[in-house]
């Protein structure tokens, strides 16, 4: 199994994930080529399942097949990539035992990053686009939580991707380090590279270790304080049109006095002894 993460923060989008390769009841995480992160023509693909797709997608990358051309813009292209890579699955590869095809049936998750934008695919082929980070595959919910809890703490995309790839490995038992991750730049794109497929070079950073938060300093914003500790404009009305919100403020304590009581002088004058 795999976990998947991509980020986008501050301009910039980082991609990573985990290296190990499970065998039944074996696993591995030092295979040749072991990085998940594929190099395609305009965008980075990563998959989570079966590894065959793994050699689906380097196949039909080597043969130089129409699909790898791409510029995965919008959800329409992305969607029309995997419609392709479908086909070609059915009429090409040997993929599905007999009596038992699905609809759409891949059972493999993907992310697919381009350096503007960030997209899913389920194993159903559904397309969805998202706006800061992503996760997919094996512990992938602990990585979404860990994204959901630190994105608006930390500036550094690099820093939440290794962070959430980390609380995957952590948690979950098909997940495990080494981690790769790299930055998504439009200028690795436009052009096939001699290293192939997986031609990404010094542009990868593999993470051997668990790093952790121990030597980070997490400092609250001053801004993400302020939303905190202040509470919602008011929304003031009138005949059914809104007008510019005003700011609630704190009640001042009345100093009206209840009615029925008495007021006393201070200067009250005792009553002369007899």
């Amino acid at each position: 199994m795999t976990i998947l993460v991509a980020v986008k923060k501050n301009g910039r989008i980082f991609m990573g994930a985990d290296r190990i390769t499970t065998f039944g009841s074996e696993y591995t995480t030092d295979l040749v080529n072991a990085s998940k992160i594929i190099k395609l023509k305009n965008a980075y693909l990563a998959t989570s399942g079966y590894t065959l797709l793994d050699n689906i997608i380097e196949h039909l990358y080597e043969h130089n097949h129409k699909m790898m051309e791409s510029d995965f813009k919008n959800r329409a292209q992305v969607f029309q990539f995997f419609l392709e890579m479908y086909n070609e699955m059915k009429k090409t590869y040997t993929l599905v035992d007999t009596g038992k095809e699905t609809y759409a049936g891949i059972y493999n998750v993907f992310l697919l990053v381009t350096p503007t934008s960030i997209f899913g695919i389920s194993n159903n082929l559904s397309v969805h686009e998202y706006d800061s980070y992503a996760a997919k595959g094996a512990g992938s919910d602990y990585s979404q939580g860990t994204l959901y809890a630190l994105y608006e703490l930390i500036d550094d995309g690099h820093e939440l991707c290794r962070v959430a790839l980390e609380a995957a490995c952590h948690f979950s038992i098909y997940c495990k380090e080494p981690i790769d991750i790299l930055e998504v730049k439009a200028s690795d794109f436009g052009q096939r590279e001699a290293g192939g497929y997986k031609s990404t070079g010094g542009k990868l950073r593999t993470l051997p270790n668990r790093v952790g938060l121990a030597n980070f300093s997490l400092v609250q914003k001053e801004k993400l304080l302020t939303k905190l500790l202040t509470k919602p404009d008011e929304k003031v009305e009138t005949n059914g049109k809104k007008v510019a919100n005003r700011k609630s403020t704190p009640k001042k304590a009345s100093t009206k006095k209840p009615a029925g009581s008495k007021t006393t002088s201070a200067s009250k004058k005792t009553k002369k002894s007899k």
